[in-house]
Formats: structure tokens, C-alpha cells, sequence
């Protein structure tokens, strides 16, 4: 993998033209319930501190839409089969969906984005770093 080094068994998930155009017509209430849970639990995977979930919260904020606070009717079918693409979607892949559909919407939550990828980068450094060091 070009992004993070490391083998993967497949090819990352990504949104096809269908699901796209799903996300661009929903409402946002709707287009939040089906995002966010997915959004919020991949996050609380990789760091569940609290200086993170602020972070995610900034951004949910921004759009206006603060997490948990929507829920989702039975989704149709066509809508199952987003979320199931969506939960295989990388973190970062997701990240920049949510960063593109908010900023379609009006919404300026690049900084943000910009700004949790970051932080989450440099947990996965500090992560690293005493590994890397054993085997020196």
C-alpha cells in the first residue's frame, strides 16, 4: 500500500457512482445517520481519548449535526449496501467523504479534517516508534 506500507488482502473499498449519488440526494439528517456512527466507531477503534472524540465532534459540529443525535429508520436496501460499503471503507477513505459531501453542502470542515488525520498520524508514530526501536 502506497499510504500506509503494509499488505492488504484487497482492494480498499471505495463508493461507487450509485452510492455517491445517494449521499449528494439525501438530506443531511439522513446523510449523518447513515455517516457518522461509521465514522465515530472506526475513529473509537484507533483512539477513544478524549482530545479525539473532541476533534470528531468539532467536525460534527460544524456540519451543524452533532453525533448521535440522529437515527436511522430501517434503511432499503440500497441504503444497507452503503453502510456495509461504508464500514469496509479505510478510515482515511471515509474521512474524505465526510470532508467532500460536508464541503458540498456549504460546509468548512477541511481544517478539521486536516487536523484529526494529523493527530491520528502522529498516534500511529508514537505507536510505532518503541517497535522500531526493539529492533534496532
Amino acid at each position: 500500500c502506497e499510504y500506509c506500507h503494509m499488505a492488504h488482502s484487497k482492494r480498499p473499498a471505495q463508493l461507487d457512482k450509485r452510492h455517491r449519488e445517494m449521499l449528494r440526494s439525501m438530506p443531511p439528517l439522513e446523510w449523518a445517520a447513515l455517516i457518522l456512527p461509521t465514522l465515530q466507531k472506526k475513529v473509537q477503534a484507533v483512539d477513544d481519548s478524549f482530545e479525539t472524540q473532541a476533534m470528531l465532534g468539532g467536525i460534527a459540529a460544524q456540519s451543524g449535526i452533532p453525533i448521535g443525535s440522529v437515527s436511522s429508520s430501517m434503511p432499503q436496501r440500497s441504503q444497507r449496501m452503503l453502510i456495509l460499503t461504508l464500514r469496509s471503507m479505510s478510515l482515511k477513505s471515509l474521512l474524505s467523504v465526510v470532508q467532500h459531501d460536508l464541503s458540498q453542502h456549504g460546509h468548512q470542515v477541511e481544517e478539521a479534517v486536516d487536523a484529526l488525520l494529523l493527530h491520528l498520524r502522529k498516534l500511529a508514530v508514537h505507536a510505532v516508534e518503541p517497535l522500531v526501536q526493539q529492533l534496532l
